[in-house]
């Protein structure tokens, strides 16, 4: 009998590819040293709500410590973010002094590939890290990279109808 929708092995699958490595309420409690110890070399960030504050170009002084952190560490950093102004994501690189990808088109893979590039690492040896399990989680999965999700840096600032998009999507994974 054909299968209407999706049939449960392609939701299955597809459940998978939305289902981070990790969740962590924020970035700055990501676990480095075991990561380290897992081979990772690299991470690749979304931006808005990940690392900053959504348009605002400013970064917390303890995002950029934690940043600093990693860098010492010896792990590469990468921002690839949806965003498609330029001059934001231009501004967003001066402020964080990492590169930034932007107007990436997530959860389509192509930006990603070209952070790779950047990084000069294999998928196995980077972990995408971001706010959105059908953005950012989907496309580090399809990438073949370890994938954390954060809460969002301004969830308790959202707009009412944000905050229940949001929890339908992470129930949605879950």
């Amino acid at each position: 009998m054909p299968c209407v929708g999706l049939c449960y092995a392609e939701r299955s699958r597809f459940l998978l590819l939305v289902k981070p490595f990790r969740v962590v309420e924020h970035v700055t409690d990501i676990d480095l040293e075991e990561l380290q110890q897992e081979g990772v070399q690299g991470f690749i960030f979304d931006l808005d709500n990940t690392i900053m504050a959504p348009h605002t170009g400013i970064l917390d002084d303890v995002i950029a410590a934690w940043l600093k952190k990693i860098e010492s560490m010896g792990f590469q950093s990468v921002v690839v973010s949806n965003n498609p102004l330029g001059f934001y994501t231009q501004e967003a690189e001066k402020t964080l002094s990492i590169p930034v990808l932007g107007n990436a088109g997530k959860p389509r893979r192509g930006a990603l590939y070209k952070a790779l590039r950047l990084l000069k690492l294999e998928p196995s040896q980077v972990v995408v890290v971001g706010d959105r399990p059908l953005t950012d989680i989907w496309a580090g999965q399809r990438l073949g990279a370890k994938t954390i999700l954060v809460d969002p840096l301004t969830k308790h600032q959202e707009h009412a109808v944000v905050k229940v998009l949001r929890r339908l999507e992470r129930l949605f994974v879950y």
